[in-house]
């Protein structure tokens, strides 16, 4: 069988380190109250589109699944972010934790409200539905609202914390996808948006997924119609029974009537500088004789005719694709959902008492690798004590072996003398065979 040709120069192949460099996610759910929740199993299948490609669409939990076996796998997939979704079992509220591995930080947010893909497509006129080409590259991030400098009206240190506080939750959704190289992005390739909008007031966080869609403005209805019957043959043709001519077709185009069709504001429309190589003739047999003076003048009047530039106005729509979630942050941590609290959004700790939980959280760690130790020892000691238990069966076997071969070396020498005596029986036989019968014992019986 021939071997399928692989396009180089359009379909490049990552080298390991851009692999290595690119983070990926891995959005699962945890709790048995997660697991069993129907509504909240379908926002986390939504979410994980909005994070394709570079994550797990197809994972699938367990109920004897811990957060411990995920954290243990991250390392081997080469995956950098996790997404947790749980439930509380006493009052129900769900929560979405970010967390960045192998070492965190941890961030942890209330889910208010949120909304699936299939409840935003109920609302829309014309819902749309993501191919595999329109996942083939990531979503685009846009923050909004972010303010990494704090508020004018807090005090020193209330500035200081608000901006480290806004720094890491910033940075935490910038690194969960690959940066953009402008030069090497190409603007066809970006399908989707990703926005992430905080209130100021509120405080709450907003996350929407949107689909790009360019359309062309100065087209008419009519030309539309035209130009996609020319690129799907089952198109029906624009019908020109009512038109006196031709340029009633062509010549009647304006953004009214795009705009009522599909109601996209002035604002949405972008002039687009598409430039087009214009070839001239610049031959000598082509152009009349001039003076050399003039050549120079033509030549350049040339260069500008090949860089002519036609700007295009285009329309640019963004359709939403779902899901939605309104999020609440509650507290930053160390590690992955298990350190020390940086930041809780509700509860306030003084100087004393974090004074207080740092050293009970060191003497719970020195308890920790105290027992730690203790159970490395007890092991050790366990396989010494079967080593030599192994040991101990090793020799008793030897010497058994060396018993046997004692005794079979004894049963072969009695064997061997009772052979022995069996042929001299055997001879002694044979010579009183040859004795002749009239010399019989019998005979001489009487003789005394």
């Amino acid at each position: 069988m021939a071997k399928r040709r692989v396009k180089k120069r359009t379909h490049v192949q990552a080298t390991v380190e851009e692999e290595k460099s690119i983070p990926k996610s891995m959005v699962i759910r945890v709790g048995q109250t997660s697991l069993s929740n129907h509504s909240l199993n379908q926002l986390v299948k939504d979410f994980r589109q909005i994070m394709q490609p570079h994550t797990a669409v197809r994972l699938k939990e367990r109920k004897s699944n811990k957060l411990k076996d995920f954290v243990v796998m991250c390392g081997p997939l080469g995956v950098s972010h996790l997404f947790i979704f749980t439930q509380s079992e006493k009052t129900g509220n769900v929560a979405l934790k970010i967390a960045r591995t192998p070492h965190g930080p941890t961030i942890t947010f209330q889910v208010a409200d949120y909304s699936l893909d299939k409840d935003v497509k109920k609302y829309l006129k014309r819902p749309k539905s993501l191919g595999k080409e329109d996942v083939m590259s990531p979503p685009l991030l846009v923050l909004n609202g972010f303010n990494t400098m704090g508020s004018k009206s807090q005090d020193d240190q209330n500035i200081g914390e608000e901006a480290n506080v806004e720094k890491v939750v910033v940075s935490m959704f910038q690194n969960v996808f690959p940066p953009l190289n402008p030069a090497r992005t190409q603007l066809n390739s970006i399908k989707r948006v990703f926005m992430i909008n905080k209130d100021a007031e509120t405080g709450e966080i907003t996350m929407r997924h949107y689909f790009i869609d360019i359309r062309e403005v100065e087209i008419s209805k009519n030309l539309k119609k035209l130009y996609k019957a020319k690129q799907n043959l089952s198109k029906p043709v624009p019908n020109l029974h009512r038109k006196e001519d031709i340029s009633s077709l062509v010549l009647d185009h304006d953004i009214g009537a795009y705009t009522s069709e599909s109601e996209i504001d002035d604002e949405a429309v972008v002039q687009i500088l598409d430039r087009k190589d214009v070839k001239t003739t610049s031959k000598k047999s082509q152009r009349p004789s001039t003076p050399d003076g003039d050549k120079e003048g033509n030549i350049a009047l040339d260069e500008s005719q090949d860089n002519q530039t036609m700007p295009r106005k285009k329309a640019i729509k963004l359709t939403e694709l779902g899901p939605r979630l309104k999020l609440k942050l509650v507290k930053i941590e160390e590690g992955i959902c298990s350190g020390r609290v940086l930041h809780h959004e509700y509860v306030k700790k003084t100087s004393a008492e974090i004074k207080a939980l740092e050293k009970r959280h060191a003497e719970k760690m020195r308890v920790k690798e105290q027992r730690r130790k203790e159970q490395e020892e007890n092991i050790s000691r366990k396989k010494a004590t079967k080593e030599a238990k192994k040991q101990r069966k090793l020799e008793r076997r030897k010497q058994r072996q060396l018993e046997d071969g004692n005794t079979n070396e004894n049963a072969a020498q009695s064997d061997n003398s009772a052979a022995s005596d069996e042929s001299a029986s055997e001879d002694e036989d044979q010579h009183y065979s040859d004795i002749p019968e009239d010399l019989d014992s019998d005979l001489y019986s009487d003789i005394d």
